[in-house]
């Protein structure tokens, strides 16, 4: 079973097909990533560092490149060192979460502080291997879609909604802009413990889902540290590809990605246009 993301997932590996190959030839020899070591939260007492306008160079310089790839794609980058953040164009522009909800319910999940070793494990494995059968357990489990309302009011989400039919977590609506806050509220306002549980779980993810899929594209196929990537096809004749997460060791950077192409464009043009746009964000903060 493929979970109740998408209508039509991401091809699995070996499996014959034009988008299949495309991405086999764009990812093939990533290697799973090693556990990472994140230092303590800022203080709020530290004093910010100057501003760099970096944030701002990164999505304008995507938002660039998006429109001559005529890929719809929003972009948010966030600057913890300094404070700033900025939006592209298309950051608020309502988008299905995909996989990306699996992050939105971890937090929320952990912030409540009654999960047990079982529903740990769970998250571990919605948010490494991207496992829907684990998703689905926490999402019976804990209410469906009032997770994503709960989390939505908690972190004071815009445009982040549950899915119209119940049990489609995948059809979660957010944004770019909503999912950089996800990352800004999980990195500064919760207990380091849970803080690091979900980065090493992030950062720990194998190349291969666990449906089969080379889930290594986007910031993950740029070395990036804490990544979520997101995949679905395809909902209101659109393919969705989203990567989203901290970039860097210091985890001063959040990058989110999400990003709507015409599903006749396939799943291979719509990873390589992400993971370019991927690699020209963190370029511009590197």
């Amino acid at each position: 079973m493929l979970g109740r993301k998408s209508a039509s997932p991401l091809p699995r590996h070996g499996a014959v097909g034009v988008a299949a190959a495309a991405l086999s030839v764009l990812l093939v020899g990533c290697a799973p990533s090693a556990v990472a070591t994140f230092p303590d939260q800022q203080s709020a007492s530290e004093t910010r560092a100057k501003p760099t306008g970096a944030p701002a160079a990164a999505t304008a310089s995507v938002d660039q490149q998006a429109d001559a790839r005529r890929n719809p794609l929003g972009v948010a980058v966030l600057d913890r060192a300094t404070g700033e953040v900025a939006h592209g164009r298309l950051a608020q522009q309502p988008m299905y979460s995909a996989s990306l909800s699996k992050v939105i319910v971890a937090v929320e999940l952990l912030e409540r502080h009654r999960v047990t070793p079982q529903d740990r494990f769970a998250l571990r494995r919605a948010l490494g291997p991207s496992d829907d059968e684990a998703m689905n357990a926490l999402w019976d489990r804990y209410g469906g879609s009032s997770l994503i309302t709960a989390a939505a009011d908690r972190m004071k989400l815009q445009q982040t909604r549950p899915p119209e039919e119940p049990g489609r977590w995948g059809d979660t609506v957010t944004s770019a802009r909503d999912i950089a806050a996800v990352y800004q509220y999980l990195l500064a306002q919760m207990p380091a413990a849970d803080r690091d549980f979900v980065l090493d779980a992030l950062h720990a993810a194998p190349s291969r889902a666990a449906d089969g899929v080379n889930q290594e594209f986007g910031l993950m196929a740029v070395d990036a540290q804490a990544v979520k990537s997101g995949w679905m096809c395809c909902q209101k004749g659109t393919v969705w590809v989203h990567s989203a997460g901290v970039v860097d060791s210091e985890r001063r950077y959040v990058v989110a990605l999400l990003s709507a192409q015409p599903s006749s464009v396939g799943y291979g043009k719509a990873i390589e246009d992400l993971t370019e746009a991927s690699r020209t964000a963190v370029t511009r903060l590197r």
